[in-house]
């Protein structure tokens, strides 16, 4: 889990109906909805220089999200959980 410092984008990765009905709220971080199975795709629009967090409900798919874009070149990628 890592806590938002200043400047960290949240990438909420869960289905458009899922954000939707739960919205994500970041405080002063920047929050990008993009579903999971669209990241990859998008990856090409997202700055590598940037620390994102990826937050999905039970934290399973943002970890293999996280993955990849390690896998692609982002080394700033950490997992966001609310806590409860």
């Amino acid at each position: 889990m890592s806590v938002p410092g200043a400047g960290d984008i949240i990438i909420d990765i869960r289905h458009p109906a899922e954000a939707d009905a739960k919205p994500l709220a970041g405080g002063d971080n920047k929050i990008i909805v993009l579903p999971f199975f669209n990241l990859e795709q998008q990856l090409g629009q997202l700055d590598k220089n940037t620390c994102y967090l990826l937050y999905c409900e039970k934290g399973i798919m943002s970890r293999l999200q996280a993955l990849l874009m390690r896998e692609k070149g982002f080394n700033l990628v950490g997992i966001f959980s609310i806590k409860t």
